[in-house]
């Protein structure tokens, strides 16, 4: 009998330890302060930037998994995105901390846009339920036609700004589906936002000018990047227009080290674009966008979920780790190598990061001339 009750109390002990733990992974909430700046970056591009200066040279701010803002506990899981853990029963008890691993920027896209962000990583789903092209990172965020209307709005009250618009996946399709190529090219018209789009093949890329644009700072404008195999000259085609290389590591120092290298290979002009894309030979990339992914990822594997859940979160990572970056001895050459600085929660301003590196990018601007 006494046997029996200290089985039963061992057992209840254990239950409720995996019980409290299941309840901590899925708390899907942060547990800090949001903190912005009180400066305005809306028209930093026309107040900073000479109307000769290339584009693909033009150091900016980039949000990665741009608009993810809005996915909460609530959110419908996206199964074209989402890894197979993170679907039916084990995604059910595992959804607080998988969502604390999805969201990667707390604010919306015109508060990003204020704050400096001009370059978008998006990331795009069909939700067939209710018809819509969603943001998804895992799990639907938001209808992508809103986003687009309020850039549009943006656009519109702030003449001379550049953006690059870079649908970086569209999960679940085939890059040789020209009918979802059309339905997502109808929101760029619907919104307005295609009005601003420069139009690929009236300039080869490395040669186009902030000012060729803006119409030299008179009406905002936009880069549209794609991987669809699509010939609209509204859309540059992703393989021969940027470099985007992932370090996919949650160790601070491998992705240092993975920096360096990156620089080393573009400035031997061996690094070349459209890396992204299976069986794609790019260009030189140093005659195209170069994109600095500052962002630490978390690893599937035993390590990597602990460390997640030491982190709590990639927004409490990127707070964390934003300011350190920026703060590495290496960055100006990276900057250098990689102008375009994407990052997860890309307007903290926890130790002023945004601040800090706003400065730092209207500085490089002005000053390196290349």
């Amino acid at each position: 009998m006494k046997i029996r009750l200290a089985f039963r109390r061992l057992l209840s002990f254990f239950v409720g330890i995996i019980a409290l733990m299941l309840l901590i992974i899925n708390i899907p909430f942060n547990f800090y302060a949001k903190k912005i700046t009180n400066e305005n970056y809306s028209n930093w591009m026309f107040e900073t930037i000479a109307s000769d200066k290339r584009i693909i040279n033009i150091a900016m701010l980039g949000a990665h998994d741009a608009f993810t803002n809005k996915i909460k506990y609530s959110s419908e899981v996206d199964l074209a995105s989402a890894a197979a853990i993170q679907t039916g029963l084990p995604g059910a008890l595992i959804k607080g901390f998988s969502v604390r691993q999805s969201k990667t920027q707390v604010s919306n896209v015109t508060d990003l846009l204020k704050r400096g962000v001009r370059y978008f990583d998006i990331r795009l789903t069909y939700h067939s339920k209710s018809d819509t092209w969603m943001t998804s990172h895992t799990y639907f965020s938001e209808p992508f036609i809103e986003i687009l209307e309020d850039i549009n709005t943006f656009l519109a009250d702030n003449p001379g700004e550049l953006l690059i618009l870079d649908i970086q996946h569209v999960n679940g399709v085939e890059y040789d589906d020209l009918n979802k190529f059309e339905q997502i090219k109808t929101l760029f018209e619907n919104s307005g936002v295609l009005e601003y789009a420069y139009l690929e093949g009236d300039k080869s890329l490395n040669l186009v000018t902030y000012g060729d644009v803006t119409q030299n700072k008179s009406k905002s404008g936009v880069i549209l990047l794609s991987k669809f195999e699509e010939t609209d000259t509204s859309f540059w085609s992703y393989g021969n227009s940027i470099r985007s290389a992932w370090a996919n590591t949650d160790d601070a120092s491998r992705l240092y080290d993975f920096l360096d290298d990156e620089t080393a290979a573009i400035n031997a002009k061996t690094a070349l674009t459209g890396n992204q894309m299976s069986n794609h030979v790019g260009i030189d990339s140093t005659e195209a966008f170069r994109i600095m992914q500052g962002v630490l990822t978390m690893q599937l594997n035993g390590n990597g979920i602990i460390e997640a859940l030491k982190s709590w979160s990639l927004l409490s990572k990127a707070r964390n780790f934003n300011p350190e970056l920026i703060g590495h001895d290496h960055f100006i050459i990276w900057l250098t190598a990689m102008p375009i600085i994407m990052v997860d929660y890309s307007d903290s301003n926890y130790q002023s990061f945004n601040d800090t590196v706003m400065e730092i990018i209207i500085d490089f601007n002005q000053n390196i001339e290349i």
